[in-house]
């Protein structure tokens, strides 16, 4: 390279920098080897594009975050109190809640009035499940919402305190569903799959028996079918609508008006994707790609009887949801860290996100060619300049019922690594959110549900977020597959593995490594062998026997040593991994990778209530009972 080329190379750099210095995009990062990777020129000029091509300086103030009852110095001018009050204000709010401030100067602030800390739950334990799995003999080929409150059940009888169960988010109502919970449709709205049509208000008066036998007969395969299963459900469903959508239910009518728009805008793109056949907004004729558009109000309108289907569907979730988290524990619901590009909230959100970028994670030990998710990130400028409202009503909506929030990738909070749509997960850059503000709702949010959240920190995470998190009481998140169980935090939620890792079964097995290489997937190879060893030794088990030599007693026994060290961990909440307590070996998900392997479809062998109550659950149940 000449001279003059590289002047011109690091002239084109420094002006980007200059560009995204005051916007929190970063210009590199320390890997998991603590070696600085420069992110590349090319990538930082496509953020810069992105952000020019929001609002300028003099049309955006940072907002407010306060106390209730403490000075804050900006705090002076005229305050709109989220009811409606307002008065002439002194530095201090009394009121928790959203407020919007003018300043004299005739600036607007949004002003976020929140506790300064989380509750923290007592020590305790609870269940870790994927909903989907965890089937019953009533279930029709796929854990629902009455699966969820018999587990619930069973575990307040247990002395459990908490069962932290996989995304509940809704997908798109079409033929081949999402499989992922992962990459919702919304994350404001439930997944009609875990609805159990035998327990909906008039399905006693509807004949169903066809569909209960079909649906039933899907529990006798492995491989969750998603596909009949939805064929049956939206059938089932349509039965009972016939039957009570003429008659009036004041309940109902006044769940609906309490969603608002967001439920109404839910409902039509579901009509519109149904009658389309087409999840994907994107690719609809362009009159239907704006949620206000006249053509979509004219949808709306002639297609009036199918939205409001979709409408009364959410409302059946809504309640089976609520009866199950209303079931003696405290639901952990989890929270996706974005929703997919085709979805209903990329449609209604659309203005406020950056779909040349979607979110991912840098290669790292356990993924040596970084992530990237399909998952549109929102522009932290256009999220602050709409008062956060799509987080605030995401957050909201999950803790409606569940008492407890735990939130995937926790750094989407401070950070979110943007990887260039057309690139490898190399190219990517992290770009930086307000924080504080979001912080900030989730403790106002959670204050108002008298929840309790917790923050899955695991992987690269930037210096003083964890410090954070305990200052306000945020509990973290570890796994005994990534981090030794001596060094988990007091404020955390401890767990042997979650849904991307190993199961104790396929560690001790090899069945997990011979997964691997099978799909041709990388990894630490000396790194789980030496993991394999040391669980062995700690189930005094020979770790050189060949691995074929190995009996169900012999997992029985690494199960039973793994949880025995986790049940005497400090973390204040340790939670038991259902799929441990059933030997499964294939882990639910495989990172990276898409049809290599049957991500999210591999459901528990055996009834749920079988697996809850079998001789090896109960040797837990006893462990965790006696040490928390």
């Amino acid at each position: 390279m000449g001279v003059a080329t590289a002047v011109a190379v690091r002239s084109d750099r420094e002006e980007i920098a200059d560009r995204l210095a005051p916007l929190g995009v970063s210009f590199g990062y320390f890997n998991t080897s603590g070696q600085w990777i420069d992110t590349p020129t090319s990538t930082l000029a496509r953020v810069a594009d992105s952000f020019d091509q929001t609002m300028d300086d003099t049309e955006f103030a940072e907002p407010i975050v306060c106390t209730p009852g403490r000075y804050h110095p900006a705090l002076t001018g005229t305050l709109i109190l989220e009811d409606g009050y307002h008065f002439q204000c002194h530095g201090v709010v009394d009121v928790p809640g959203y407020h919007i401030l003018y300043t004299r100067d005739g600036v607007r602030r949004f002003v976020i009035a929140a506790p300064e800390r989380l509750r923290v739950p007592d020590r305790s334990w609870g269940w870790q499940i994927q909903l989907y799995a965890a089937r019953s003999r009533g279930s029709w080929g796929i854990g629902d919402f009455r699966d969820l409150a018999l587990v619930c059940r069973l575990a307040a009888a247990q002395g459990a305190s908490c069962v932290q169960v996989s995304p509940v988010h809704a997908i798109a109502p079409i033929t081949q569903p999402q499989p992922s919970p992962y990459s919702p449709a919304s994350r404001l709205f439930l997944n009609l799959l875990h609805i159990a049509p035998g327990e909906v208000f008039g399905a006693e008066r509807v004949d169903l028996s066809d569909l209960d036998r079909e649906g039933r007969a899907l529990n006798s395969q492995r491989m969750i079918d998603r596909n009949t299963v939805w064929a049956l459900k939206r059938e089932a469903l349509a039965r009972i609508w016939a039957v009570i959508r003429d008659e009036p239910d004041a309940e109902f009518r006044a769940w609906e008006l309490s969603q608002g728009r967001n439920l109404r805008r839910f409902a039509v793109w579901s009509a519109i994707t149904e009658v389309l056949g087409d999840a994907d907004w994107r690719s609809w004729p362009e009159p239907l790609r704006r949620p206000d558009s006249p053509a979509v109000r004219d949808f709306a309108s002639e297609h009036s009887e199918l939205v409001r289907f979709h409408t009364w569907a959410q409302w059946v979730a809504n309640v089976q949801y609520r009866d199950a988290c209303a079931s003696g524990v405290d639901v952990v619901a989890d929270l996706a860290v974005g929703f997919d590009a085709s979805s209903a909230d990329a449609w209604a959100f659309q203005d406020l996100l950056e779909f040349d970028f979607e979110i991912g994670a840098p290669p790292d030990h356990n993924n040596t060619e970084g992530q990237r998710w399909g998952l549109p990130p929102f522009n932290p400028r256009a999220l602050a300049a709409a008062d956060f409202a799509p987080f605030i009503e995401m957050v909201r909506s999950a803790l409606q019922h569940a008492r407890s929030l735990r939130i995937d990738h926790v750094m989407q909070l401070w950070r979110l690594f943007w990887v260039p749509r057309d690139e490898d997960a190399g190219q990517g850059v992290y770009v930086y959110y307000p924080v504080d503000a979001l912080l900030a709702i989730l403790r106002l949010e959670a204050m108002r549900g008298h929840a309790w959240i917790v923050g899955e920190d695991m992987g690269t995470v930037a210096e003083g977020v964890r410090e954070t998190m305990a200052a306000i009481g945020m509990l973290g998140n570890r796994s005994a597959m990534r981090t030794a169980v001596g060094d988990f935090p007091h404020l955390g939620v401890g767990t042997s593995s979650t849904h991307d890792q190993v199961t104790i079964a396929g560690l001790l097995s090899g069945s997990d490594m011979d997964d691997l290489r099978r799909i041709g997937k990388n990894a630490d190879w000396a790194q789980i062998t030496r993991t394999r060893r040391s669980l062995a030794e700690l189930a005094h088990l020979n770790p050189d026997l060949p691995q074929s030599t190995l009996t169900e007693a012999d997992i029985k026994a690494a199960v039973l040593a793994r949880y025995r060290l986790l049940s005497d961990a400090q973390s204040v909440v340790v939670v038991v991994n259902i799929d441990d307590a059933a030997l499964v070996a294939e882990r639910p998900n495989m990172p990276g990778t898409i049809d290599t392997y049957p991500n999210w479809r591999i459901a528990l062998p055996r009834p749920v209530d079988d697996i809850m109550t079998a001789d090896v659950t109960r040797d837990l149940v006893r462990l965790m009972n006696e040490d928390r």
